[in-house]
Parts: C-alpha cells; sequence; structure tokens
C-alpha cells in the first residue's frame, strides 16, 4: 500500500505519454474540423441533420440553453470554431487543461447534438478528454508529493485502466462471435464499401490471408491485458499501432485510428521513452563513425596505378 501511495504521489508518471495522447488527440479533432466544418450547417445547424439535444444528461435548465448554441448556423460555426481552438492548443501544448475543457466541451455538444456522426473513438475520446483535465500542463515542473501530482497520476491510472478494459472488451466481443470463431469476420468487413478500399475487397478474397487477419487481432486483443505488463509489452504496442495504421488506410477511419495510437503511445512509461532514445542515440553515433572513417584510396587513376607497377618491375629487372 506504501508503495501504491507513493507511485500516485512522489512524481508525475508518463509525461511523454501524456504529451504523445495530446497531440494525437488534438490533431484528429483538427482533422475533424477540417473535414466537417464546411459541412457544419448541414449536420448540426437549426436546419440540419442534428435534432439531439444535451437536456438528457445536463438536465431541461442546463441543458436548455446550451442548445440554444444550435439555434443559428453563426452559432453553430462558432462552436466549431471551439473545438478547433481547444485542438491547436493541444497540439502546441499551451494552456493544455484550457484546451482540454474547450475541446471537452464543443466536442460533447457537438456529439449530443448528432449522435449518428461517431466512430468507435469518439466515446474513449471523451472519457480520455475528460481525465486529461487533471493531467499536469505541459513543461510544468509540480512539487513532489503535491496534489496536483496526484491527481496527475491518478489521471493517467484511469486513462490506463480504460485502454485494457477498451481492448479486453472489444477482444471478448469478437470471441463471442460466430463469424470471428469462424475465420471470416474480416472478410465481410472488408466487402463493405463504406469501410474498405477496391483493393481491399480482393486481398481478402484470399482465405488465408482471411483467416490469419480475422485470428490474430482477436488474439492481440484478448491478450493485450496480460501483454503490457510484461516484456512483450513495448513489441506488443508497436503491433498495435501497425494495426490501427492498417484500419487508417485499409478502412478509412483515420480519427479511430488517431485516437487509439495515441493511447498506445501514452502506455510507454518516461523510462522506456528514455531507453528508446538512448539506442536511437547509440545508432546515430554508430552511423556517425561508420560515415566519418578513412577509407583507404588508390594513389590515382587505374592508368597511373598500372604504370608505377610498370616501373617497379623495370626497376627489379
Amino acid at each position: 500500500m506504501v508503495k501504491v501511495w507513493r507511485w500516485l504521489a512522489d512524481e508525475p508518471h508518463q509525461t511523454v505519454g501524456v504529451r504523445a495522447l495530446q497531440v494525437a488527440l488534438g490533431s484528429m479533432l483538427l482533422y475533424r474540423v477540417f473535414t466537417e466544418a464546411p459541412f457544419a450547417a448541414y449536420f448540426w445547424g437549426p436546419n440540419g441533420l442534428g435534432s439531439g439535444s444535451s437536456q438528457v444528461i445536463l438536465g431541461p435548465s442546463i441543458g436548455g440553453v446550451v442548445d440554444t448554441i444550435f439555434s443559428t448556423e453563426s452559432g453553430t460555426v462558432g462552436l466549431i470554431g471551439v473545438l478547433g481552438a481547444g485542438a491547436l492548443g493541444l497540439i502546441l501544448g499551451c494552456w493544455t487543461r484550457a484546451s482540454t475543457a474547450l475541446a471537452l466541451i464543443a466536442f460533447f455538444l457537438l456529439e449530443q447534438r448528432l449522435p449518428h456522426l461517431t466512430d468507435g473513438g469518439d466515446n474513449v475520446t471523451r472519457l480520455v478528454l475528460t481525465y486529461m483535465l487533471f493531467a499536469l500542463p505541459a513543461r510544468a515542473s509540480p512539487a513532489p508529493g503535491s496534489l496536483s501530482v496526484w491527481l496527475h497520476n491518478v489521471a493517467v491510472l484511469a486513462i490506463a485502466l480504460q485502454v485494457v478494459v477498451l481492448y479486453a472488451t472489444s477482444g471478448f466481443m469478437k470471441a463471442s462471435g460466430d463469424k470471428w470463431h469462424h475465420g471470416v469476420a474480416l472478410y465481410y468487413i472488408s466487402q463493405v464499401e463504406w469501410f474498405s478500399l477496391p483493393s481491399f475487397r480482393e486481398i481478402f478474397k484470399n482465405p488465408l490471408i482471411t483467416t490469419a487477419a480475422t485470428y490474430v487481432p482477436m488474439l492481440y486483443l484478448l491478450m493485450f491485458p496480460v501483454a503490457i505488463v510484461s516484456r512483450l509489452k513495448l513489441p506488443w504496442l508497436l503491433v498495435g499501432i501497425l494495426f490501427h495504421l492498417g484500419i487508417a488506410i485499409f478502412m478509412g477511419l483515420v480519427t479511430f485510428s488517431a485516437a487509439m495510437i495515441g493511447l498506445a503511445l501514452f502506455l510507454v512509461s518516461d523510462s522506456e521513452y528514455g531507453w528508446m532514445k538512448a539506442r536511437v542515440s547509440m545508432m546515430e553515433a554508430r552511423l556517425h563513425r561508420v560515415a566519418t572513417r578513412p577509407r583507404w584510396r588508390l594513389p590515382g587513376t587505374l592508368s597511373a596505378l598500372r604504370e608505377r607497377i610498370l616501373e617497379t618491375q623495370r626497376r627489379t629487372l
């Protein structure tokens, strides 16, 4: 119990990972701003598709006032601007707590207005932004044992547990599905035009590729909680990053993949980032030594070398 308390209170953990997560989520939200802002009035405006209300969560009094933002197109566009400002602050590391609050509020209201325009990463993004309100600002230097350090580490622990629950739940849900049991789930997914490229659909008509690509993600998700507390942690996270890059490229789920890659980078500890940085520095130094190593060169051209050999032979004769 004493060790747990010291871990929570002595010094902030995952500072590099938190920063990587802020950049990943900020980039994802800014991508959504640029791609969805031209259609803001159509999606969320007073005469748009959105008809949802935040009163279900915030109550009639507060929710009714908040919903008036969408009563005009200028209010809708302004809320998109708030989301963009929060996302940019997260990317640049400026006033990260305020930027997180702006991004969370705008993201939440837009989601409540049009809950149908979501993907698998929206729920975890909203939860993680909530936890990040308690994370230390970028470049902060808190006193050891202070309340801010304690809150930061509690937020770090909450995010990590959320990731574990997310992966484990996804794995168990896949394990309980018939199509995943039979090794054909990726075939059906790949044939849906909205979620795949034409080349992707052709690749997964191969039974061997389809079977392997179905079972491997399921096993990866089921073993995730165990792998990240073992020596396989870094390779496991690297595989996950590559997996989500594939989802972004072949299935077009860019925002979902960006959020999940950010969470994978978050799970890497500060000491592990330090170890990787040291390894990269060693490799750079080794390459520099190889590049600057003196090389033996021929004295002149080949013809000049031939003349010297002939001259040496004449002298010996």
